[in-house]
């Protein structure tokens, strides 16, 4: 679309060896220093300005060109998961117990890509800013670079993300209007029993007993409680107790997940375990305490920016290779927390290279080098589009993302 075809071997090529250099380099949320200095710099390279710092380790870059006129915003994540890789090529990590096993180095360099492009080859009014975003893996990093004063700093009229998606075949695009990714909400019941000796039964109050009849029937609550046409999951993945053959213990820990694309599912769930861990603790004489936390809202795509989203693709990737209804996902993703705030839409980038792709936070997980152009291109894309756009309209009024959250 911008380059010919050495022009785009020779950027892939360079956004390849730019990603693999980040893949050896994996930080945990707010930790990302080094990374966010190898983003510096590539911005430095290219003569754009940048700030550092927001949301503790985040970094903008902002290109502006022409007359005064909107401001749009592209973002890539950048911290990597506490998983121990187990793959054996060269530029494995570096640092033990630290991996991007979800894809975050090439979402970076295909924001760096689009950097490029965009400074380069479009020509629009405004003002591009680059975000690139700490701590999306259950720490909140885009609600942190807000409350931090993204908006105060930068006047962001929509915004774009792009997520690497081993589910779809390698350089195809799908996204959706509306609910595309739901909530992630944590809860965690400790039963208070009575401890004692365990061939003495009678003289204690076992709270495991309490626990396995309530993971039980925390399993079923979606199907009881839940409209069969809406979707939601309530999953229990932890149970901690004990730490003796022979010794019934005082309390019992339950953890786990409820994800939902609507907030009054997700309030009909938390009630419902409340009441569920009450009746049961009460009926094997324990006490129940239920913590229930809502940690990323559902991830809502506005339709006009969809149609953006899907028209600059259109200038990328084959029609065939373009899905405008994409299945959606239980998983969740803090992208959400700027679509709270400002007009955005979300999307993923196919990055299948076989039916037995290692999945997203796999240890054998690697990102495909094969998609980062059509990543970067997209994103310029995207700037192109909605430039155009917002000139041919005086804003997006009525198109303010409505989300019922």
């Amino acid at each position: 679309m911008m380059l010919n075809q050495d022009q785009q071997r020779d950027l892939q090529s360079r956004l390849a060896r730019l990603r693999k250099s980040l893949h050896r380099i994996p930080e945990l949320a707010y930790e990302e220093l080094r990374t966010s200095d190898v983003i510096c710099e590539q911005l430095q390279a290219l003569n754009i300005p940048f700030i550092r710092g927001l949301g503790r380790t985040g970094v903008v870059g902002f290109i502006t060109k022409g007359q005064r006129g909107p401001c749009i915003a592209l973002r890539a994540d950048m911290d990597a998961l506490p998983i121990t890789e187990h793959n054996t090529f060269e530029h494995v990590s570096q640092h033990v117990g630290c991996m991007h096993a979800c894809g975050h180095d090439g979402h970076m360099a295909m924001l760096l890509g689009g950097a490029e492009l965009i400074s380069r080859h479009v020509d629009f009014n405004g003002t591009v800013c680059l975000i690139f975003q700490p701590a999306e893996e259950g720490h909140a990093g885009a609600k942190a670079m807000l409350d931090d004063g993204l908006l105060e700093r930068f006047a962001i009229q929509a915004i774009a993300g792009l997520h690497n998606w081993p589910l779809l075949p390698a350089n195809s695009f799908a996204t959706r209007p509306g609910a595309m990714m739901a909530s992630s909400n944590k809860f965690e019941i400790r039963l208070e029993g009575r401890g004692g000796h365990a061939a003495q039964p009678h003289t204690a109050t076992n709270p495991i007993i309490a626990a396995a009849q309530l993971c039980l029937g925390l399993q079923t609550l979606v199907g009881v409680e839940i409209n069969a046409s809406e979707s939601a999951v309530l999953t229990v993945t932890e149970l901690q107790a004990g730490n003796g053959f022979n010794v019934i213990p005082e309390h019992v820990s339950i953890r786990g997940t409820v994800r939902a694309f609507d907030s009054l599912t997700v309030d009909r769930l938390a009630e419902a375990i409340q009441r569920l861990s009450e009746g049961v603790s009460l009926a094997f004489g324990c006490r129940a305490r239920v913590e229930f936390q809502r940690s990323y809202p559902a991830l809502i795509n506005n339709p006009f920016m969809v149609d953006l989203a899907l028209e600059a693709a259109r200038q990328v990737f084959a029609p065939q290779h373009i899905n405008a209804m994409a299945e959606t996902s239980m998983a969740a993703e803090d992208f959400a927390f700027f679509g709270e705030r400002i007009p955005s839409v979300f999307a993923f980038l196919g990055s299948a290279r076989q039916a037995n792709e290692p999945p997203l936070h796999s240890d054998h997980y690697d990102f495909n080098d094969a998609i980062l152009y059509a990543g970067a291109a997209w994103f310029a894309s995207f700037a192109r589009t909605c430039f155009a756009a917002m000139g041919s309209a005086k804003d997006l009024g009525g198109h303010g993302n409505v989300s019922g959250q």
